[in-house]
């Protein structure tokens, strides 16, 4: 080795060995997590703190099985005993578990999310997937149309839409909505609505509509339930799998994603002679 330059000669070090060391303490870190005993010691003293005790009672483990994870878990940064002698999480534990929904929602989808994408989505809706993990598959495409139709009808405050389907036959029950007071809202890809209504008769909208450059999922955000579609992996939103969001983790997401799309988007005024408010 030349010390005075301070290069290695004969030595070759991997360009790549920052990034190796780090996949293998990220790998050592998810290891201490693979072990449904640990998971279970962190959900259990995720609220309250637990003595030895009653962490093996809780999970019906030995006590040298319940010393032996949880030193583990504290080797990995994940609890640490308070002065009651009680077993707690550390914030770096809060942390990781804050993720948990993302990955249950994958798990739980698997092999929907093989055939659809839903990274069209902006980048922090995709890490707030996890929000959609109590959502319910409606399918069929009888059954997803009837499904909007009958939630649409029972609207009484808010529809707003984001579609790049035509949507002409639901439009009798938006201005409907809109008339008697709801807060309609509409967004469709710039493309095809001015195709679709250059081929169809002129129509009475009371009710707002922007357009953004690609409508790449089906989003309806209602009163207290809201409805997904995401597109196949051919790029085709697939509107005979539709997600229902009735809990209000999942549709405070879809609100949120539907506020989003509305600010980035651009108000339609309407061709010469439309009626618009």
């Amino acid at each position: 080795m030349n010390l005075r330059s301070g290069r290695s000669e004969g030595l070759s070090i991997d360009p790549n060995y920052p990034r190796a060391m780090e996949s293998a303490s990220l790998a050592r870190f998810l290891f201490e997590l693979a072990s449904d005993e640990r998971l279970g010691i962190l959900d259990a003293i995720a609220d309250k703190p637990m003595r030895h005790a009653q962490i093996a009672r809780h999970l019906k483990m030995t006590d040298s099985e319940t010393t032996r994870h949880l030193n583990r878990l504290a080797s990995a940064g994940l609890l640490m005993k308070n002065p009651q002698s009680q077993y707690e999480p550390t914030n770096l534990a809060r942390l990781v578990s804050a993720g948990f929904p993302f990955f249950r929602f994958l798990l739980n989808n698997r092999e929907f999310l093989q055939k659809h994408n839903v990274r069209v989505l902006p980048s922090g809706f995709v890490e707030r997937l996890g929000a959609l993990t109590a959502g319910i598959f409606v399918t069929g495409m009888y059954d997803v149309a009837a499904a909007q139709v009958r939630y649409l009808r029972a609207v009484k405050q808010r529809i707003w839409v984001l579609t790049d389907q035509m949507f002409e036959q639901a439009l009798p029950i938006l201005r409907e909505k809109a008339t008697v007071g709801a807060d309609v809202r509409v967004i469709r890809s710039r493309e095809g609505f001015e195709r679709e209504i250059a081929r169809l008769p002129p129509v009475e909208r009371n009710y707002p509509v922007r357009l953004v450059p690609d409508a790449r999922i089906f989003l309806a955000v209602l009163d207290n339930v809201a409805g997904v579609c995401f597109p196949n992996v051919d790029g085709k939103v697939d509107m005979e799998a539709m997600m229902l969001l009735t809990d209000p983790s999942g549709h405070r997401w879809a609100s949120d994603l539907f506020a989003q799309e509305w600010s980035e988007a651009r108000e339609w005024l309407g061709p010469p002679g439309a009626v618009n408010r």
